[in-house]
């Protein structure tokens, strides 16, 4: 900084701190290097066991040491590993941390899914394969991982063409440590809450509940069934104990098969449900 502005001759201000980041290119060359260099015990040396960058480097909000902070973000796998598994990645945090680098290594024997790997699960997923085949034109976005409540989860997300504009029309995530797929198809890209919360949806398939879910237990009171451009979707009524009922809005293919099942079996007017829904009431899971 101040070799770049000698004339200010001053502290770095307070109002640049928050917008610094690491250089990118600065960031990828010095991996380039230490892909290998990190590597002091002679044996692993002759063997090969390096490091190899995959896809390219994402700033992105991720936690450090339980902060959410923005940071640029680099996975690593194994060198020349058939299995493509992630091995650990870089993180060089921005504003007044800038200036520091972790790798972060996976414990041995940690099975992780690399992006390659993630990006085969998706496409060869059933549900998400079908709508792939009735829209050829879909085209994947950056892929990005993020720890959501422990887990390591991909989020890719997908665009289409409506009206020569491009929208976003899917959004498909990957479990890194089980490889289960989930999704969620945007009915409506002009709505900008139905694509905000489209990543949670897909993520709430894989039976991980993001943000500040409400669980909502109580006697299904009434259950509409109908559908929605080929979706099933349910209106339940959910009355607690010694309240007035709440209704929510359930959808197919938000949910895991497990969850539809318990939808579909709930006796109305005698069976217990509980459901986790989001600030919309819309059903996140079923408990």
């Amino acid at each position: 900084y101040r070799s770049m502005y000698p004339q200010w001759n001053q502290p770095v201000p307070s109002w640049l701190i928050p917008q610094l980041r690491y250089p990118e290119t600065f960031f990828n060359t010095q991996q380039n290097v230490y892909n290998f260099y990190f590597q002091t015990d002679p044996l692993q040396w002759q063997r090969n066991v390096f490091l190899q960058s995959t896809e390219d480097t994402r700033f992105i909000i991720t936690p450090i040491n339980g902060n959410l902070t923005w940071a640029a973000v680099r996975l690593v796998e194994i060198y020349q590993s058939p299995s493509q598994n992630l091995a650990g990645l870089y993180i060089a945090p921005a504003g007044n941390q800038t200036g520091t680098v972790y790798l972060i290594r996976f414990p041995e024997g940690m099975t992780v899914l690399g992006p390659n790997s993630a990006a085969s699960a998706v496409t060869t997923d059933p549900t998400v394969k079908g709508q792939l085949t009735l829209h050829p034109d879909w085209t994947s976005g950056n892929m990005l991982l993020y720890s959501v409540n422990g887990r390591l989860i991909y989020v890719i997300p997908y665009y289409g063409t409506q009206s020569n504009l491009t929208v976003p029309v899917m959004v498909a995530v990957v479990d890194a440590s089980t490889k289960q797929v989930g999704s969620y198809f945007i009915l409506n890209p002009n709505s900008y809450t139905e694509v905000q919360s489209a990543t949670a949806k897909a993520v709430a398939n894989l039976g991980v509940v993001t943000g500040t879910g409400t669980t909502i237990n109580g006697t299904l009171t009434h259950r509409i069934q109908y559908e929605v451009g080929g979706n099933t979707r349910w209106i339940l009524g959910i009355t607690p104990s010694g309240r007035s009922e709440i209704q929510v809005y359930a959808k197919a293919e938000s949910l895991t098969t497990s969850d539809i099942y318990k939808i579909n079996s709930a006796i109305v007017g005698t069976g217990t449900i509980s459901v986790v829904v989001d600030s919309t009431y819309t059903v996140l899971k079923v408990n």
